[in-house]
């Protein structure tokens, strides 16, 4: 088959955009208009929701949540007073249950100290009592010697003023 050439005759251009501008008038008159609309409704439901957002209950809405905000604020700075008097609470415990410790052992070794010395007491006071015994012997061997001496002793001076009797009656 052979080739085929298709020529159009040439058309002026005012033509075309004629036909085209009557057709598309309409149309783009339709779209502004439907847009136009269509903002418009959006405008209106942007003031409709912005006077709701303004309205009373919003507004106690805000008013509900920065009262809330508030009691929060003050809960959080009453929680802190709370957390700090338990810390002071805390060292204070510890220090107070150092200072038991520390006194208990200064307790035990004191009753230690005090064992010890009850035990020196009683050990000296049976060394006491040994020395007393002793001493008591002495005297009772003391006084026994005394009482030989004084018996011992008259014997002698009998004997002495006998024979001093003895030595008178010879010399007379």
């Amino acid at each position: 088959m052979a080739p085929t050439f298709y020529h159009y005759l040439p058309a002026p251009m005012d033509e075309k955009w004629q036909e085209q501008g009557r057709g598309l008038r309409p149309r783009c008159l339709v779209a502004a208009a439907l847009a136009v609309l269509f903002q418009a409704a959006l405008v209106t439901l942007l003031i409709y929701f912005a006077v709701r957002a303004n309205g009373e209950a919003c507004r106690d809405g805000l008013r509900a949540q920065d009262e809330c905000r508030n009691i929060t604020h003050l809960l959080q700075r009453q929680l802190t007073r709370a957390q700090d008097g338990l810390l002071q609470a805390e060292t204070q415990a510890n220090t107070c249950n150092r200072t038991v410790v520390t006194l208990q052992d200064s307790l035990e070794k004191q009753g230690s100290q005090v064992r010890e010395q009850q035990a020196r007491i009683q050990e000296l006071e049976s060394k006491v009592m040994t020395l007393n015994q002793e001493l008591e012997k002495l005297r009772t061997a003391e006084e026994a010697s005394r009482t030989s001496q004084k018996n011992s002793a008259s014997p002698v001076m009998l004997s002495s003023l006998l024979m001093f009797a003895v030595m008178l009656i010879l010399l007379f």
